[in-house]
């Protein structure tokens, strides 16, 4: 309401701005500018400068210098609050030469007035679920005696402009039951439990089932240009942020990811180097015990126990997203799961069927890429090089050796081995190996 108040008074007041610039008169309607942005620049000789970036309504930035003593007038400014200026001197930007260029920016001038509205950060009480609080371990301080019993604890966590609340700087882990409309900031750890890519528009646009303890929800990937996460795979253990959460017109909860946001970020954390390096990460697993636990990412220290010459392959593949080509009829290399043409980008990619074992069991599992040619200890081009005969012995001088190795149980994606057999593919994926030393 303050704004709306400043805005009409301030148009009906100063309707249009006349100012002029060497020899040529510029006017320009009067406006409420939000502060985008506030930036301290370089001392201009030993002259302070700080440079504030306004939006109008119509969103047109314009720059507003503060120079000497007036750079304390920033220290009432935040970003998000609402300005208007009365009278600013109109002035050409000074570049980092101190030469004046042909941008135009606002000074605050002697006969200039600023009117300010400052924002006001709305905040909701969110309380914490059951889930949230066995898994935080937390000890309620709601209760006074055994008879009131258990009171949900609560905390304070900020809306912004749409009446959205701002999970980024949630203190717990957030789950797949706990999101409803208007969430924003959000942050999930799950498993991959299908991927695809949204065949019914141009943008790239992917499809993840997360799975967690609480259930499953479908998240939407919306990137900039292209797929560019690498390979993930069904299976796999992620954790994204960045969330936003919002109704269909069909009235259907809706979770979406944007690649261009800021503070949006996803890890695969069954592909984690670290996860192998550092043992404070990992607990060690036999292979007897990880059909017990499917959804989890499971480090395991096994040795190579059987490699059949038939079951390596090496095929090309598409770097951005780490799945195999296939040539069509008219030349083109088609990637499946990106929906595009890959004349380009392409490598050639091991795809591994191998039996690992250790003192529990075996296990028959599958890798491709980067952990197949570990497991390997060679490149798929070198492996090409050799001769039918040379390829069986040196397999051969693998087997017994030692590797830490990463393992989810993650099916096939998809159609992205449309070119393999589909009978006895391994259920078991390796995403990570180290050899050990």
């Amino acid at each position: 309401m303050d704004c709306l108040l400043l805005y009409s008074n301030f148009l009906r007041a100063y309707s249009i701005l006349y100012f002029l610039v060497g020899n040529t008169c510029y006017t320009r309607k009067t406006n409420l500018y939000r502060i985008e942005s506030i930036e301290t620049l370089e001392p201009f000789g030993c002259t302070q400068r700080k440079q504030i970036i306004l939006v109008d309504n119509e969103d047109v930035k314009i720059k507003f210098l503060l120079w000497g003593e007036q750079v304390l007038l920033a220290n009432l400014f935040s970003v998000g609050s609402m300005l208007a200026l009365d009278r600013p001197f109109v002035a050409n930007v000074v570049n980092k030469n101190h030469e004046a260029s042909q941008e135009l920016c606002l000074e605050y001038g002697s006969a200039t007035q600023i009117y300010l509205v400052p924002v006001i950060q709305h905040e909701e009480q969110v309380l914490l679920t059951s889930t949230q609080m066995k898994s935080q371990g937390l000890r309620l301080s709601g209760i006074s005696n055994e008879n009131q019993g258990l009171k949900a604890s609560q905390v304070s966590l900020p809306c912004d402009s749409r009446g959205s609340i701002d999970f980024s700087k949630y203190p717990f882990r957030s789950y797949a039951m706990d999101l409803h409309d208007k969430m924003t900031g959000i942050s999930i750890y799950g498993t991959i439990m299908d991927i695809s890519r949204e065949k019914n528009t141009s943008e790239a646009v992917f499809c993840l089932a997360i799975e967690d303890i609480t259930g499953v929800i479908v998240v939407k990937l919306h990137f900039i240009g292209f797929w560019s996460l690498g390979r993930v795979g069904i299976g796999h253990t992620v954790y994204i942020s960045g969330l936003t959460c919002s109704m269909t017109l069909q009235k259907m909860l809706e979770v979406s990811w944007f690649e261009k946001e800021p503070g949006t970020y996803f890890v695969n954390l069954s592909c984690l180097p670290a996860l192998l390096n550092s043992s404070c990460l990992h607990k060690l697993s036999l292979l007897s015990d990880i059909s017990n636990w499917i959804n989890n990412t499971h480090i395991c220290c096994v040795h190579l126990d059987k490699i059949e010459h038939n079951n390596i392959q090496a095929l090309p593949c598409h770097n951005r997203c780490g799945c195999f080509v296939k040539e069509r009829s008219d030349g083109s290399v088609w990637c499946s799961f990106c929906q595009c043409n890959c004349e380009t980008g392409r490598t050639y990619s091991f795809l591994l069927h191998i039996t690992l074992a250790d003192e529990g069991g075996k296990v028959l599992a599958w890798c491709v890429g980067p952990t197949a040619a570990e497991l390997l200890q060679i490149s798929p081009d070198e492996f090409l090089m050799l001769p039918e005969d040379e390829r069986a012995m040196y397999l051969y001088t693998l087997q017994n050796e030692e590797f830490m190795v990463a393992i989810v149980k993650g099916k096939r994606r998809g159609d992205e081995f449309l070119l393999l057999s589909q009978e006895h593919f391994p259920e078991w994926e390796i995403t990570q190996a180290q050899k050990c030393e």
